[in-house]
């Protein structure tokens, strides 16, 4: 497993000349506990810059402490760092490695002379990676680890330190399964090797596919139903939703039935005018009998005001949404459900 680190100083500015504290021993130590515990796992770590303020040197440390106590095996980093003309010959420092880690070095073009060059690098080192882990940082880390939780990367944002990891977690939290596990304050290899395995099972179901939604909704609720696709599509998930304003005939369409048996779950936007819409109820009812036949496998209402549901909503999945807040909080529910 090829495994990307990011991370640093909480809220750190690359650059700046912050002042490393006792209070960030906790998270540099943890960053050596995990270089071990991906080095004793066989697994190839990511990283980048050799700046003590940033987690990877720690992780280097990591690797070289579990290469050193054991000499008959074999271990690998990877080191992507960008470069231009004009500072070709840059590379990060990192020296008195043991002889059985492999330090492989990709250079990645970026322009120099902006602030924004090790971002553009961390994004190409990304595409490879099958896991990110992020834990404390700054701007970097928040930019890369929000795009990665938003685009189906399995990321791990270890938040106890502290920094932006705190910010990606809520948006990575869905794929986690069960709890993360605790680094702590005084890191061992054994809170480590736990995390590592939590990592490893993150990834793999990262490799599958990504769950989908049918939106259906009454072209009077449109906005409601914008409202729940950018909060779905922000989670990582596909969405279909019918955007033909008037149908033809007295049966729903092929193309339109298709659709809602592709979908994972069908998400019935429930209001008065969902209930006098010609095509919606009948597209609920087609979601029923559908379901029967295990596709789509979840039926869910969001129920917009107080209009009653249908008697065989009965036994859905029935979530309020007559508020932003109940709506917000309806998706999270609904996608922790999956």
């Amino acid at each position: 497993m090829r495994v990307f680190i990011v991370g640093s100083l909480p809220n750190h500015v690359p650059g700046l000349d912050q002042p490393i504290l006792s209070d960030h021993a906790p998270l540099f130590e943890a960053g050596r506990k995990l270089g071990w515990a991906l080095a004793a796992d066989g697994h190839r770590a990511v990283i980048g810059s050799s700046s003590r303020r940033t987690i990877d040197p720690y992780i280097f440390e990591g690797y070289s402490e579990f290469c050193r106590s054991h000499p008959d095996s074999q271990c690998h980093i990877e080191v992507q760092f960008p470069v231009d003309q004009a500072n070709a010959g840059y590379e990060p420092e990192f020296s008195d490695a043991p002889d059985n880690l492999h330090i492989i070095k990709v250079e990645n073009y970026a322009d120099a002379s902006s602030r924004h060059h090790w971002i553009v690098s961390h994004f190409a080192a990304l595409r490879t990676a099958d896991l990110l882990v992020v834990l404390g940082g700054g701007v970097s880390t928040r930019i890369l680890g929000s795009y990665a939780a938003s685009n189906h990367i399995p990321t791990l944002a270890i938040r106890e330190y502290g920094g932006t990891s705190v910010e990606v977690f809520p948006l990575a939290q869905h794929t986690y399964h069960e709890a993360v596990p605790r680094l702590g304050k005084i890191p061992t290899r054994e809170s480590a090797q736990r995390m590592v395995a939590f990592a490893t099972k993150l990834a793999a179901r990262g490799s599958g596919s990504v769950h989908s939604y049918f939106l259906s909704y009454s072209w009077g609720d449109c906005a409601t139903a914008d409202h729940v696709e950018v909060l779905l599509r922000r989670l990582g998930r596909a969405i279909f939703r019918d955007e033909e304003k008037v149908k033809i005939g007295h049966r729903l369409p092929d193309q339109l039935e298709a659709s809602i048996q592709e979908a994972d779950t069908f998400v019935a936007l429930w209001s008065r005018n969902y209930h006098t819409s010609t095509w919606c109820p009948s597209e609920l009812q087609f979601a029923l009998e559908s379901q029967k036949s295990g596709r789509p496998s979840r039926v869910a209402l969001i129920e917009l005001d107080e209009m009653e549901t249908p008697l065989q909503a009965a036994t859905l999945l029935r979530l309020k949404g007559n508020s932003r807040e109940f709506l917000d909080l309806g998706i999270r529910r609904l996608v922790e459900q999956e």
